[in-house]
C-alpha cells in the first residue's frame, strides 16, 4: 500500500506541472521576422560624433521640440541650479492657471519679501497690475515683486506656487527637478537639469502668448493707480540685431545668473521648419552661454536631418502574403486581401550624410492583431537602433462566392499546427493511463486483500472438520481396533 500512495503523489505532481488548464500560461506572440537589408555605411551616427562642438558650459543639451529627440547633450540629467531659468517655470504655471487678463494687487505681504538684492521693476503696496504684466515683468526683467505677486494671486503664497510648479513637473515626467520658490533665489533644494529644462520650455513654447513674449524686445506696462506706464527690456541678448551676441535663428529664451549657478541660458532656434530648443547651465561667463548655445544649435542644424524611412514606402510589397494573418483565407473567396499600413509621418534624426536609403528595416509580424495593430517594424543605421512604428492591418469582411465556399470555411478550416499544445495533450494522455493502471492496481490490491480476509474469517468460524460424516466416530475406532487384536 505505502508504494501505492508514492505513486499517486507522483502523479498528481506531473499532473500539476504539465497538464493544460492547471496553469494559465501567458499570452506571448509568436514573432516572424523578415530582414529587409540595407546598405549602411560606416558613418557614424551617434549623437556625440568626434566632429560635435566642446563646451564652457559643465552641462548643455539640444532636443527637437516637434519629435523630442536629443541631437547634442552633455551631463543632460546632472543637478544644478536654473537661477532665473526659474521664470519659464513661473510663466509656464501662470499660462495654465490664470488669465492673462486678471488683475492683481501687490500686497504688503509681497513687499515685505523684498531684500536689496532681489531684482524689481518697481511696484508698489497696492498697485493693481495685470497677469501679463506681471509675466512680462519676470521674463524681461527677472521681476522678484511680480514672482512674488503672482504666486499669491495663483496658489497664495510663494511655497503653494512652489508645489504647483514641482506637480507641473511631475505631471510632465520628470524627475531630476525640484523647485521651492518661483523666483530662482539660490537655495540648496531648488534644482534642475538640463534635459528637465529642456522639456518645460518646451510646454511653454506651446503657447503662443509665451512665444510672442520671448520673442518681443520690449513690453510697455501701462500707466496703474500706482505709476506711470513704464517700457521693459529683454535682457536675452541673443535677439537684438545690433547686439554682439545676436543669433538670427534664435526665436527666444530666458537668461540666469547666481553666484552658486553661475551664468545658464535657455533658448528656442528655428530654421527650414526645424525648431529646437537648447539649455546651457553652469557657465563661466554669460558671452559663454551665447557663444555655446550658438554652436551647438549650429552643428545640429547643420550636421543632423530628419528622416522618415516610411516615406513613399509600400509594406504591402515588403510583407509576404504567405503568414498568419491570412492564412485562413481561400483563393475561391470572393473578398480583396488584407491591407497593410504604416504611418508615413514617423521621423527620426540621423547624420545629413545618411540617406533613408542606408536605413535598415525589420518587420515584426504577430499572429493575433490587437486594436489593428499586426505588428511593427523596427529601424537601424549601422547596427544602432533608431525606433520603430506599429504596422497597421485592415481586414475586410468576407462574402463566399458560393454557399459551399462559407460551409468549407465553417467544416474544415485549415489551422496552423500548436506544437506546445500537441506536446500538453500526449503528456496529460500519458500520465491519464498511469492513473488509471495505478487505480486498476489498488483495485486489485484492495479485492486481494478482501478474499484473503473473508477466508480468514471463515477459518475462525467454520472449523476444518465442518462434516462428521466424513470422519469415524471415537467408539467405531476402538472397535475396529478390538477386532483387529482378536484376529
Amino acid at each position: 500500500m505505502k508504494n501505492i500512495f508514492i505513486y499517486i503523489i507522483i502523479a498528481a505532481m506531473v499532473i500539476m506541472l504539465g497538464c493544460p488548464g492547471i496553469k494559465a500560461d501567458a499570452a506571448v506572440l509568436k514573432k516572424e521576422t523578415i530582414e529587409i537589408a540595407g546598405n549602411a555605411t560606416d558613418t557614424d551616427a551617434g549623437y556625440l560624433p568626434a566632429d560635435a562642438p566642446s563646451v564652457n558650459a559643465s552641462a548643455a543639451i539640444v532636443m527637437d521640440m516637434d519629435t523630442g529627440d536629443i541631437l547634442y547633450e552633455k551631463k543632460p540629467h546632472d543637478h544644478y541650479y536654473p537661477a532665473g531659468m526659474t521664470k519659464v517655470v513661473t510663466a509656464l504655471v501662470s499660462l495654465d492657471e490664470a488669465n492673462m487678463n486678471d488683475k492683481i494687487t501687490i500686497s504688503d505681504n509681497v513687499m515685505s519679501q523684498l531684500t536689496v538684492n532681489t531684482s524689481v521693476v518697481g511696484f508698489k503696496q497696492g498697485e493693481i497690475i495685470s497677469v501679463r504684466d506681471a509675466v512680462y515683468a519676470i521674463m524681461f526683467s527677472a521681476s522678484t515683486d511680480a514672482s512674488l505677486a503672482l504666486s499669491e494671486y495663483i496658489a497664495g503664497s510663494s511655497s503653494a506656487f512652489a508645489d504647483k510648479m514641482n506637480q507641473k513637473a511631475e505631471s510632465l515626467g520628470l524627475k531630476d527637478t525640484h523647485f521651492t520658490n518661483s523666483t530662482g533665489i539660490q537655495d540648496e533644494d531648488h534644482y534642475t537639469s538640463c534635459y528637465d529644462m529642456a522639456i518645460l520650455g518646451k510646454a511653454a513654447y506651446q503657447y503662443s502668448e509665451f512665444r510672442n513674449m520671448i520673442y518681443s524686445l520690449s513690453y510697455t506696462i501701462p500707466k496703474t493707480n500706482k505709476n506711470e506706464e513704464k517700457t521693459l527690456w529683454t535682457e536675452n541678448l541673443q535677439i537684438y540685431g545690433s547686439s554682439d551676441y545676436y543669433y538670427k535663428y534664435c526665436t527666444g529664451g530666458k537668461t540666469g545668473f547666481t553666484d552658486a549657478a553661475l551664468y545658464t541660458l535657455l533658448s528656442f532656434a528655428e530654421r527650414d521648419g526645424r525648431r529646437l530648443v537648447s539649455v546651457v547651465m553652469r557657465c563661466d561667463t554669460a558671452y559663454d552661454t551665447y557663444n555655446d548655445t550658438r554652436k551647438i544649435c549650429d552643428f545640429c542644424f547643420d550636421n543632423y536631418r530628419q528622416c522618415k524611412p516610411l516615406n513613399n514606402y509600400d509594406i504591402n510589397k515588403a510583407i509576404s502574403q504567405d503568414n498568419s494573418v491570412i492564412s485562413n483565407y481561400y483563393s475561391d473567396l470572393d473578398h480583396t486581401l488584407p491591407r497593410y499600413s504604416l504611418n508615413q509621418d514617423y521621423s527620426f534624426y540621423v547624420r545629413s550624410n545618411v540617406d533613408d536609403s542606408q536605413i535598415e528595416k525589420k518587420i515584426e509580424l504577430s499572429e493575433e492583431v490587437n486594436d489593428k495593430v499586426a505588428g511593427k517594424i523596427l529601424f537601424y543605421y549601422n547596427g544602432t537602433y533608431y525606433g520603430e512604428s506599429d504596422i497597421y492591418i485592415d481586414v475586410p469582411e468576407i462574402s463566399a462566392s458560393s454557399t459551399d465556399a462559407i460551409r468549407k470555411i465553417k467544416e474544415t478550416p485549415e489551422k496552423e499546427i500548436n506544437y506546445k499544445k500537441l506536446i500538453k495533450i500526449v503528456i496529460s494522455s500519458i500520465i491519464i493511463i498511469i492513473l488509471l493502471i495505478v487505480i486498476f492496481r489498488i483495485i486489485k490490491k484492495i479485492r486481494k486483500e478482501l478474499q484473503l480476509h473473508h477466508a480468514r474469517r471463515n477459518a475462525r468460524y467454520f472449523p476444518i472438520k465442518r462434516d462428521a460424516r466424513l470422519y469415524p466416530k471415537k467408539e467405531d475406532n476402538k472397535k475396529e481396533k478390538n477386532d483387529e487384536d482378536k484376529d
